[in-house]
């Protein structure tokens, strides 16, 4: 099974879903075709508001839109989230990785400093 076909089949069994950032498109899109397979979705329009919704033991996934959003901040908000609750399921909807740095969009990143970001983000999700 493919991962995206992994993910699809585990995400139908849950209930909750908190989904943050992104354009009001792709938001209103995506809570769309939740909603439709069954799921309960709440959306935050960005990471700020993500915190203010997120509670403990409150959602069995959150997705979270990082190509809208501050990498840094990002990464930053998927840690709490594991730190408060190490069970939390966390997924990234991510775009082009090539301008992503933890100070994106005042710096760029090298081809070994990508691995070394995208090996946080693995271990924060």
């Amino acid at each position: 099974m493919n991962p995206a076909t992994a993910f699809s089949y585990k995400l139908s069994w849950e209930k909750r879903v908190l989904l943050v950032g992104g354009s009001e498109f792709r938001r209103n899109l995506r809570a769309s075709l939740l909603r439709g397979h069954g799921l309960q979705v709440e959306v935050a329009h960005n990471i700020a508001e993500g915190r203010s919704l997120w509670q403990p033991n409150t959602y069995d996934w959150v997705l979270v839109d990082i190509r809208r959003q501050m990498p840094g901040e990002a990464l930053e908000f998927c840690q709490q989230l594991k730190k408060a609750d190490p069970r939390q399921q966390i997924a990234f909807l991510v775009g082009p990785p090539a301008y992503v740095s933890l100070n994106w969009p005042d710096e760029a990143i090298t081809e070994d400093e990508r691995e070394d970001l995208s090996k946080a983000f693995l271990a924060a999700a």
